[in-house]
């Protein structure tokens, strides 16, 4: 009996002694290997600090997950690519989620990764004559105004012109990546751009004397969610927490060393230092649920059935109900100000 188990014991020691070897040559320890392999996209931009600096940190790591970031040039195009299936999550401007929750697809709000913004999105317009402010600019003559449509800017396009009463006959709109609009401004192939940071210091940079920005933080601050579908709520609510717990610690991390954050955001998209340090005080970083969220989405709504974005049929959801709040409270209780 002795004679026919040995091979069997044999047999298995190699087995066990080729598997350590595996995982020793491919660098990965057990634990590592055990590691749920979790993809989230997002905008290239200092925006998704909180995402770049658990990432870069390694808290999600520490969570036990392997996060991988896919990067956009825009949060819309990282809501497209989750909606067609090749994500996990997507980190995106609150409009394009709200104008994705009116055409019906269905979404849940897992989190905010900034508070608020202060003047991240403004225009950025070339200086011609003696204009200085927004409505004698826009009134003395046409000006053709690019700006990224089904976005945020889009958003503060209409209603910063409503609000300074430009008229849409003197101004003609036209679509553009933002990542182009800096270079479109320079050459004079359109007046004026609306259009997030970093593009819109990257324009004001390349301007000089020769550019004019309009500016109201009354008038938009754009927020940037983090969203899921209900099946990986209900299926893998773990894996949810624990990209929220580190967020948390990322949240502690940039707070009490922003220089080590700004250098982090300047590894992840490739921005120069004195970009990243321009732009910094716009934004306010933090995983948090607010209540100008809400308000946002239901002026969202009302704008997109008014241009005609989405049919005057559409439904508009009730946008606290697309909000899944307790992973966040489970993470960090005082991190949720929604009633």
């Amino acid at each position: 009996m002795l004679r026919n188990r040995t091979p069997k014991c044999l047999l298995t020691i190699i087995i066990m002694s080729l598997c350590l070897n595996l995982i020793t040559l491919t660098g990965c320890s057990r634990e590592e290997a055990q590691k749920a392999h979790v993809t989230i996209g997002i905008q290239l931009s200092p925006a998704m600090t909180l995402v770049m600096v658990a990432k870069d940190k390694g808290y999600f790591d520490q969570e036990g997950l392997d996060v991988e970031l896919k990067g956009f040039t825009a949060g819309k195009f990282a809501l497209q690519a989750f909606l067609g299936g090749s994500l996990d999550f997507a980190v995106a401007g609150e409009v394009p989620v709200t104008l994705s929750s009116l055409q019906g697809n269905k979404l849940v709000i897992l989190s905010q990764v900034v508070e608020r913004t202060i003047n991240e999105v403004r225009v950025v317009a070339r200086r011609d004559g003696p204009s200085t402010d927004a409505n004698s600019y826009f009134r003395a003559k046409k000006r053709k105004l690019a700006t990224s449509f089904g976005g945020g800017p889009e958003f503060f396009t209409y209603s910063f012109l409503k609000k300074h009463n430009i008229p849409k006959e003197s101004i003609e709109i036209i679509s553009q990546k933002p990542e182009d609009m800096p270079a479109a401004l320079v050459n004079g192939s359109v007046d004026a751009i609306s259009i997030f940071d970093p593009f819109a210091f990257i324009a004001e940079a390349q301007m000089g004397n020769k550019g004019i920005t309009f500016a109201d933080a009354d008038i938009y601050s754009e927020l940037y969610v983090l969203v899921t579908n209900s099946h990986m709520l209900q299926k893998k609510r773990d894996t949810v927490d624990k990209i929220l717990r580190g967020l948390v610690k990322a949240d502690q991390l940039i707070k009490a060393n922003p220089s080590e954050a700004k250098g982090i955001t300047a590894k992840y998209t490739k921005l120069d230092r004195s970009v990243i340090d321009g732009i910094w005080a716009n934004f306010v970083f933090a995983p948090t649920l607010t209540e100008r969220l809400i308000e946002y989405q239901n002026q969202e709504a009302a704008w997109a059935k008014e241009s005609g974005t989405v049919p005057d049929s559409a439904i508009v959801p009730n946008f606290r109900l697309l909000i899944d709040a307790d992973p966040l409270k489970a993470a960090k209780p005082d991190a949720v100000k929604i009633r």
